[in-house]
């Protein structure tokens, strides 16, 4: 193939070298017009010989393995997964319409995207694999001038509905929560309801008296474990150096929403509160013990006063 790409791009020198000689084109020729018709073609057929050869060396397993090993690092090990798993499925689809991923067409994107929706996932699903996709080829731009993201400006990914928002639940509430789960579950649900973490930060939680440590969206984070979770931790009976250790957050996100789900219908509780709405409580409780935004930002981990602002707006705290 990169012999015939050469020898392609040869023609296509020696044919430029002819037209170069000939006269403005309202003035060519009949033959000269059909000569140039003939150099189109050439030329198209060559860059599509260039372009296959350039694509079939690439090694798509290497280059998928560094793109994931970097999102690892920028990232968390969660979104290292979910791209995983968004290109995994690329893959078997291709596999199965007989289409080498390198040589993706914008059209072969979105019948990708419509394969999934057409599978019954959830919107939200589509468009996180969508998204997750559209990473890698923008990555792979950067590296390949041949490769272009097929997935950039599709209309086939689904759009964000309006999710009717259930509020963030009272203090009793919360208790109530914990003690529906079981002793480690309610050991991490306090961790993130009493000190805001994030359901990911868990498995690598390390405490030394008062103060813990863990990894979380890609940051090191660290601060005191406030009495109250650590007497949870504690009653269950787990290690301070690894409470957490080898927890699923996706597991642990499940079955509290499986607990609370009986809760609400049982009415104990007044929304189907998610996992995370256990850190969106510690997030406005801190926040409204002195309106300090410059607190609330570091206490949550987040890298701007920014997104702390836009973060209790959205949780109807904030002016």
């Amino acid at each position: 193939m990169n012999e015939l790409a050469a020898r392609a791009g040869q023609d296509i020198k020696d044919m430029a070298a002819v037209l170069a000689a000939y006269p403005a084109p309202d003035k060519w020729t009949k033959e000269q017009k059909a000569q140039a018709v003939r150099f189109a073609a050439l030329l198209d057929t060559a860059q599509k010989m260039i372009a296959a050869a350039s694509l079939a060396g690439i090694d798509y397993g290497t280059e998928k393995e560094t793109f994931l090993n970097n999102a690892g690092k920028t990232n968390s090990a969660h979104t290292r997964t979910g791209y995983a798993a968004a290109l995994g499925k690329l893959e078997a689809w291709a596999a199965r319409q007989g289409i080498n991923i390198m040589e993706l067409s914008p059209a072969r994107a979105d019948d990708f995207i419509y394969s999934l929706k057409a599978s019954g996932a959830a919107p939200a699903t589509v468009r996180l694999a969508a998204a997750a996709c559209s990473s890698f080829f923008t990555w792979m731009e950067r590296r390949h001038a041949v490769i272009k993201n097929p997935f950039r400006g599709t209309r086939a990914r689904p759009g964000k509905q309006a999710v009717k928002k259930t509020g963030i639940p009272a203090a009793g509430e919360v208790k109530k929560i914990i003690d529906a789960l079981s002793p480690r579950e309610a050991a991490a649900a306090a961790v993130m309801a009493y000190r805001g973490l994030r359901a990911g930060a868990l498995p690598g939680l390390s405490i030394t008296g008062k103060k813990f440590s863990s990894h979380s969206k890609g940051k090191d984070i660290s601060g005191t474990m406030p009495p109250e979770a650590l007497a949870k931790i504690k009653a269950a009976a787990l290690p301070l150096r690894g409470p957490f250790a080898g927890m699923l957050p996706n597991t642990l996100e499940k079955r509290m929403a499986r607990a609370i789900e009986k809760m609400y219908k049982t009415g104990r509780v007044q929304a189907r509160y998610s996992a995370h709405d256990l850190r969106h409580f510690y997030a406005v409780t801190e926040y409204r013990k002195s309106k300090d935004i410059h607190r609330v930002c570091h206490l949550l981990g987040h890298a701007s006063i920014q997104v702390t602002e836009t973060y209790l707006k959205g949780l109807g705290e904030a002016d």
